[in-house]
């Protein structure tokens, strides 16, 4: 390493040590004069800032008044991470007294109904979401036989043996899917433990059974829907039953 980039590496260091010294000399002495939020939402909004605001007051205290050199961001930050609805949180202090926080809500793929009619969602990366006041327009139903109440924290990644981790699985496979997220409209656990899916258009039940071979199942659903519906339309059968592979007997209409 020659002795201009020694020279120029330790005029960075002190340009960065400079910055945080000066930093903190300015905010002592200042207090928070407010909260900034700034969420993503991948999804449509599950709440308001409102609900955020009220819950960062109830758990972390009168922020804005505050002393900035006295709030421990990290602890904030870590409070601020209990809050359902959100993925990840940052949390980020300015010389002009700005609470800032940064977060991302949950991408929710599936609102469940279990048998005792509770609501709750699941996120695309496999978590419970609990219902939501502002509520969610365009989102795969799942219902049927379901026990599995609402749960924070609860991974369903931890658990495949769930009737959940099926549902997860499939509306991850829907969800990334421009034709079949608008084609399926919900999801239906039977009394087998097999799953059904209900169409947006048309009046049969697909039956799809196992959580097994999803991607060739929906091959074979494409080709009727694009093929095979052309020539029958969409409501000479009641069920499609996609369980024995290529073989797939379309129960008519009576």
């Amino acid at each position: 390493m020659n002795k201009k980039r020694i020279i120029l590496i330790i005029i960075l260091i002190l340009i960065i040590v400079g910055v945080i010294i000066t930093n903190a000399l300015l905010s002592k002495g200042k207090t928070y004069q407010k909260i900034i939020y700034q969420i993503s939402y991948p999804s449509q909004a599950l709440f308001t800032e409102k609900e955020l605001d009220k819950f960062v007051n109830d758990t972390c205290g009168m922020l804005v008044g505050k002393m900035i050199h006295s709030v421990d961001l990290d602890e904030i930050e870590t409070k601020i991470e209990a809050f359902p609805y959100l993925e990840s949180v940052e949390v980020l202090a300015n010389t002009r007294g700005h609470l800032i926080v940064k977060a991302v809500q949950h991408k929710v793929i599936a609102n469940v109904f279990n048998q005792n009619n509770e609501s709750y969602y699941i996120s695309e990366t496999g978590f419970l979401v609990p219902s939501s006041s502002v509520g969610c327009e365009r989102v795969l139903i799942a219902n049927g036989n379901i026990t599995q109440s609402y749960r924070q924290g609860f991974d369903v990644k931890k658990h495949p043996e769930s009737r959940l981790y099926s549902i997860w699985k499939l509306a991850q496979f829907i969800e990334k899917d421009d034709f079949w997220k608008a084609q399926i409209a919900q999801i239906y656990i039977n009394l087998q433990q097999e799953m059904e899916l209900v169409p947006v258009v048309g009046e049969h039940i697909i039956l799809f059974g196992r959580l097994n071979n999803i991607e060739e199942k929906f091959n074979n659903l494409k080709n009727i829907y694009t093929k095979g519906f052309k020539i029958t339309g969409w409501n000479k059968f009641e069920s499609i039953n996609l369980k024995f592979g290529n073989q797939i007997p379309c129960e008519k209409r009576n």
